[in-house]
């Protein structure tokens, strides 16, 4: 196979994958949640590069010509529709707005260049980067997705970090299982652009064919990932506690204590705690109060965020089902689902956590313990 053919035949088949990728992923989740910020990901900045890519080697010059200003414009978008994702992910009260544009404004800088430039020195252009080589605008388009991947990476980063830990202490477990991925993606796409820039310092002509496989690795475990963990609605749509509790007046601690106890004494009764799908909206609901109201009242009143207090009632309905084992004859891996958790990791994790020991010391404890009394 010649070089020209490898690069036809990696960049077609990118297409193609690529395009399903996007069908696979909104007919599945039915454009929900950050889904249809992904497909765009997929989509837009990826499938024009590789069309042009593609008709060159062909020798289709018309639709060369006209694929080229989107192909060195449409690929500014990458950074930052991911970064839109990463704030679609980690912040539900998220809408795109007119400031946003901003993000857009390389690509509108590039569509513009390129339709200035007339047809002739297009086609010379082409036929320039057919020997291997960039011209001018090549250089300037790939210095810009450079500077972006250096200002974008890191803003993303750090607004993950950020929210990272607000968040999750206000999903459930089936909730936060959504997000827990997306920073791993970013970790992942992050890498492979290192990857990408080294070689492309080697060898330039590297953006023909590499990116392109790069590119469907990471789309596949983007699209894997959101069909594996997709889209959940609350009961009441997640606020920012931040930005709230800075212009709404505080609840006393009295009228606290009595929410806590309004939480408690529902929790207990209905056993809603052990529903793997339990949030701070759902219960916040349920009792009749803002999110807001219940989140201070336990962050004030009993010293701990909303699943340290959820978990520790899980714990305690593990270890009357560990002392049920006994006479049942069933393993301690068995009760995890029951109690309210998703995994054995968590289950252990958040046991050890609250008891300071691991489900099987405590039940030997409780065994020595029982016989002691007798």
């Amino acid at each position: 196979m010649s070089y020209d053919q490898l690069i036809l035949t990696v960049n077609t088949s990118s297409i193609v994958i690529l395009l399903l990728l996007a069908l696979i992923l909104l007919l599945a989740t039915r454009f929900k949640g950050e889904n249809a910020y992904a497909a765009a990901i997929i989509v837009v900045p990826n499938v024009p590069v590789y069309l042009y890519n593609a008709s060159r080697m062909l020798g289709w010059h018309n639709f060369t010509l006209a694929m080229l200003p989107f192909s060195f414009s449409l690929n500014t978008l990458l950074m930052p529709l991911l970064w839109l994702f990463a704030r679609k992910s980690f912040d539900s009260s998220y809408k795109f707005s007119v400031k946003d544009l901003i993000h857009i404004i390389p690509c509108i800088i590039f569509f513009i260049i390129y339709f200035t430039i007339s047809s002739d020195d297009k086609i010379s252009s082409i036929v320039y980067e057919m020997s291997g080589d960039d011209t001018w605008i090549g250089d300037l388009n790939t210095v810009v997705v450079l500077l972006q991947l250096l200002i974008y990476f890191p803003m993303i980063f750090i607004f993950i970090y950020k929210n990272k830990k607000r968040v999750k202490e206000k999903l459930s477990d089936a909730e936060w299982l959504q997000k827990e991925w997306v920073p791993i993606f970013m970790i992942l796409f992050a890498s492979l652009f290192v990857i990408v820039m080294v070689c492309y310092a080697i060898w330039p002509r590297t953006d023909a064919w590499l990116i392109q496989i790069l590119n469907v690795v990471a789309m596949s475990y983007l699209v894997y990932n959101s069909l594996v963990h997709p889209y959940i609605p609350t009961a009441l749509p997640t606020q920012d506690i931040e930005k709230n509790s800075s212009t709404t007046q505080q609840p006393d601690l009295e009228v606290m204590q009595e929410i806590c106890a309004k939480a408690t004494d529902f929790l207990t009764n209905t056993k809603i705690y052990l529903r793997h799908d339990l949030s701070l909206a759902l219960l916040a609901k349920e009792i009749g109060v803002s999110q807001r109201k219940l989140s201070t009242s336990i962050n004030t009143c009993l010293k701990k965020n909303f699943f340290e207090f959820i978990n520790e009632m899980r714990i305690e309905e593990a270890k009357r089902k560990i002392i049920e084992l006994d006479a049942s004859g069933y393993s301690i891996d068995s009760i995890y689902y029951e109690c309210g958790f998703r995994s054995r990791s968590t289950f252990f994790l958040v046991f050890k956590k609250v008891t300071g020991i691991t489900p099987s010391v405590w039940s030997l404890q409780y065994k020595k313990s029982n016989l002691s009394d007798k």
